[in-house]
């Protein structure tokens, strides 16, 4: 892990806090420059009222309440990862020094409950960024499958509201930061979602403005994503499949829409804005919500029907890239093992044809893990039970981690789409044919494992010489095989397109020069 060289420092009120005081704003003054600017305070479980702020003590002149009463430093966090601010530029995101960020995910819904320990989510987190993931999706109290106050939702023993809902319990609040804080010193940037979509049908928009100005309080300071709703759209299971259940839908999605935007205003740090869709109405955000002006990055959700959803996850993919410049990922899609299905081939398959195709990056899931499975009746177990330390260790995992640090280490920057130079190559009819995508001098191209290919092919033999075209005349390339499956390289040499542009790869093999029919990765990277 990087040296932990960024911060976040926290302030106290030294008198009483009334409740009335909760969120209420503090005016927090630079040291450098004399900027001045306004952050969310909120009240502990204890009675004390609280400030964050990003850096150290030294870059804060002063921080006074009401513009009256001085807080008080108390202490400090420190972390490696640097933050991400506002609407990116460009297709993929960048970090605050301007880094490109490649995002790797895993899905831990119930992560702020006591589905897990505190020291179990730690070591969670630690192996995680240890395998190359840099964000987590975990939802801030109002969780899916569940219902408001039932034993599944609750950590430390409480429900993140009193159980009249009348307010905020601070139990809850105080105990889910300590995870929110062990994640990002061990290396994640959570991307928190704030409530399942059915909870504004429960709470009302106000009172989950309410719970926003929490979560803003407490953690935006720290390198965070903010995901409004979950399933945007969706309405309680019970009203599922009804006769108006569209109409219902976009009724839900205009209700949301005031709470996105006071999410925007009242955050004073900026941190990225985005909706989880619900596929059984629209496959992404911006489809979700009629449009990009209230995002700041796009998230997909595309179904868990293992090889079925293929084509449409890549065509929903490919159209939210036309509907928006905004960086586009794939937030969940078949998670490793659901229904019995969607093995750690797939999850390859998936990563790999997204990056490629233009994504900012992807989100792996395991069923057991999203829910934190203890027995049958977890949330989530008709999808088949797995015990989530059992899923924890699904290979899939580490596959997508050494993918990821592999593109980290060739300076990704974003892939542009280039099956075209390949001369057998991909497209959304003919999705297991090879995939490739060019980023700086390294063009990529992933061939999925013959299996994925329709049954009635048997044993093709399209690929028996591999034709890359469209490269640079007659120009020396590094050619590297990577295995997929283990991050290795297991063949690496030079060689030299024709005066075409044009490069045969062939060998004895007679279906295909890959060392097997499994999946593979082929880069060429262009020499001086």
């Amino acid at each position: 892990m990087a040296a932990r060289n960024q911060e976040v420092s926290q302030y106290v009120l030294t008198t009483t806090a009334q409740k009335s005081y909760d969120h209420l704003l503090v005016t927090c003054v630079r040291s450098s420059n004399g900027e001045v600017i306004e952050v969310p305070s909120f009240i502990s479980n204890d009675g004390r009222l609280r400030c964050r702020v990003p850096g150290n003590k030294s870059e804060w002149k002063s921080l006074k309440f009401q513009n009256k009463e001085d807080l008080e430093f108390e202490e400090s966090w420190s972390y490696s990862q640097s933050g991400i601010t506002g609407k990116p530029h460009s297709s993929i995101l960048h970090d605050d020094n301007d880094e490109a960020f490649l995002w790797l995910a895993d899905t831990v819904w119930f992560g702020l409950t006591d589905r897990i320990s505190n020291s179990d989510w730690k070591a969670l987190m630690e192996k995680r960024s240890q395998q190359g993931f840099n964000v987590m999706q975990v939802v801030a109290g109002l969780l899916p499958e569940a219902g408001f106050g039932e034993p599944a939702t609750l950590l430390d023993g409480v429900a993140s509201w009193t159980l009249d809902k009348k307010e905020l319990e601070k139990r809850w609040w105080d105990a889910a930061d300590l995870r929110v804080i062990d994640a990002v010193q061990a290396g994640q940037m959570p991307a928190l979602v704030g409530a399942w979509s059915y909870y504004i049908l429960e709470f009302g928009a106000e009172r989950l403005k309410e719970h926003w100005s929490e979560m803003i309080a407490r953690w935006a300071a720290f390198p965070v994503f903010w995901c409004v709703a979950g399933e945007v759209g969706l309405m309680e299971y019970k009203d599922l499949f009804t006769d108006d259940m569209q109409e219902r839908a976009v009724s839900i999605q205009q209700m949301w829409k005031p709470v996105i935007s006071y999410v925007r205003a009242f955050d004073p740090w900026h941190r990225p804005i985005t909706v989880h869709p619900c596929p059984a109405f629209n496959y992404s955000s911006t489809e979700a919500l009629q449009g990009d002006s209230d995002l700041d990055f796009i998230w997909l959700q595309t179904g868990h029907a293992d090889v079925n959803v293929v084509k449409a996850t890549l065509g929903a993919l490919n159209k939210a890239q036309k509907d928006s410049p905004l960086p586009v990922i794939n937030s969940e899609v078949c998670y490793e093992g659901i229904a019995g299905g969607s093995p750690a081939m797939l999850q390859r398959y998936l990563f790999w044809t997204h990056l490629l195709q233009g994504a900012a990056g992807h989100t792996y899931g395991a069923q057991g893990i999203w829910a934190f499975h203890d027995d049958e009746t977890s949330p989530g177990a008709m999808w088949g039970w797995v015990p989530w330390q059992e899923a924890s260790q699904l290979p899939g995992a580490m596959q997508l981690g050494l993918a990821a640090q592999y593109l980290r280490s060739i300076n990704w920057n974003g892939f542009v789409p280039a099956n075209n130079f390949m001369k057998v190559h991909a497209d959304l009819d003919h999705p297991y044919r090879p995939w490739a995508g060019k980023t700086g001098d390294n063009l990529i191209a992933y061939f999925p494992a013959v299996s994925m290919a329709p049954a009635e092919m048997g044993i093709s033999f399209e690929l028996a010489t591999i034709v890359f075209q469209n490269l640079k005349e007659n120009s020396k390339y590094r050619m590297e095989i990577m295995n997929p499956r283990n991050g290795k390289i297991v063949r690496e040499e030079k060689i030299e397109s024709s005066s075409k542009g044009e490069w045969h790869f062939t060998s004895k093999n007679i279906a295909s020069p890959l060392p097997t029919m499994e999946d593979w990765i082929i880069n060429l990277k262009l020499l001086p």
